[in-house]
C-alpha cells in the first residue's frame, strides 16, 4: 500500500526530529486517515534501521489494539505477540497499571519506541494533575522510552485537562489547524 503524502512527510518530520535529539512527536490527523499505518511504517524503519529495539503500542481499547499489533506484524514481517523473539506488543492503556517491574525495566535496556493511540484519553503534564493513564505514561515512560509518537484526532479534551506530551501545544493553534488541515504535526 502506497502511503498519502502527509504519511510521508510525517515520517520524516518525526526522523528528523528523532535524529536531532527529540524524543517526542505528536500526530494530529483526522480519524480514518491512516495514523496506523503510518506509525507502523515508521515503526518497520526504526526496526530495520537499528534506531529501536522494541516497539509497543497502547491504545483506548482491545480491537484497536489486536489492529494496532496486526499492522505492525505486517509491516514488518516481524511478531508483536510480547512472546520471547517477539519485536513488541500492543496494549490498552487498561494494562498500564498490570505491568511489573520487569515490563518497565524493559525501558532501561532497550531502545523502546512507544505508540500512544487516541492520546487525547491520557491526561496530565505532571502526576499532579494527570489521570491513571497519565500518571503511568509520565511515571514510567516519558523520560525513558528511546522515541515516542502520540497520535490523536482529538487535541482537547472536555474536562480541559492536558493530554500527555501534548501540553505545550495552545488550544487556539490546535483548534485552527483542526479546522484547515487534515494533518497537523507539532513537535516538542
Amino acid at each position: 500500500m502506497r502511503l498519502r503524502r502527509w504519511q510521508n512527510a510525517c515520517i520524516d518530520s518525526s526522523l528528523k526530529q528523532y535524529l536531532n535529539g527529540q524524543s517526542h512527536f505528536l500526530v494530529l490527523a483526522t480519524p480514518g486517515s491512516g495514523k496506523t499505518l503510518m506509525a507502523s511504517v515508521l515503526s518497520n524503519h526504526l526496526l530495520k534501521n537499528d534506531l529501536a529495539d522494541l516497539i509497543f503500542c497502547f491504545s483506548p481499547s482491545s480491537i484497536v489494539s489486536m489492529d494496532f499489533a496486526e499492522c505492525l506484524q505486517l509491516r514488518s514481517n516481524e511478531r508483536f505477540d510480547g512472546l520471547i523473539g517477539s519485536k513488541g506488543r500492543a496494549y490498552t492503556y487498561q494494562h498500564l497499571q498490570y505491568l511489573d517491574g520487569a515490563f518497565w525495566e524493559l525501558f532501561e535496556k532497550y531502545r523502546v519506541f512507544v505508540i500512544f493511540d487516541e492520546i487525547h484519553h491520557c491526561a496530565g503534564s505532571t502526576v499532579d494533575n494527570a489521570n491513571s493513564w497519565g500518571e503511568h505514561i509520565i511515571l514510567n515512560i516519558q523520560n525513558k522510552a528511546r522515541f515516542t509518537m502520540a497520535l490523536t484526532g482529538t487535541p482537547w479534551r472536555s474536562d480541559t485537562a492536558p493530554i500527555v506530551f501534548a501540553s505545550s501545544m495552545p488550544h487556539q493553534m490546535v483548534k485552527s489547524h483542526v479546522i484547515t488541515s487534515m494533518a497537523f504535526m507539532r513537535q516538542f
